[in-house]
């Protein structure tokens, strides 16, 4: 696994994960994320989250929530992590974390559709200004 998101986004993802839901005894402890589809995934407690990133090889881990927020909020200057993972560790900087779990074959939560940026719309009129033709 080895891709790029913005880290604030991916701070934001697993603390909308890591709260448990109503009719759960206890919150988990463990995260899952894994990386395909154009998109970087966290889950954990039934809820699933996901963000555009920069993936530059599938794949998926389980490592310890509470520990991977903590380091993550560490790189507070950062706007950008890269992370790589293998079947024995995940790294990002500096620092190295221990997983489990790890696979290569991984597939999204739900079917997205990855399109492409254009300034298609950039020399439309604008339909709403006050005095355009179209709007009498």
């Amino acid at each position: 696994m080895h891709f790029t998101v913005e880290r604030k986004r991916l701070v934001k993802m697993i603390e909308a994960v890591q709260k448990k839901m109503p009719g759960q005894k206890r919150r988990e402890k463990t995260l899952h994320l894994f990386a395909c589809s154009a998109r970087a995934f966290v889950s954990a407690n039934g809820v699933t989250a996901g963000k555009e990133a920069l993936v530059f090889e599938d794949g998926g881990c389980d490592l310890k929530l509470d520990l991977f927020l903590s380091i993550l909020k560490t790189y507070a200057d950062k706007p950008n992590i890269t992370i790589q993972a293998d079947e024995r560790s995940l790294r990002l900087f500096t620092t190295t974390i221990p997983i489990s779990n790890y696979s290569k074959t991984v597939v999204p939560p739900a079917e997205f559709v990855v399109g492409h940026v254009t300034d298609v719309g950039l020399g439309r009129i604008n339909r709403n200004r006050p005095g355009n033709p179209s709007m009498q």
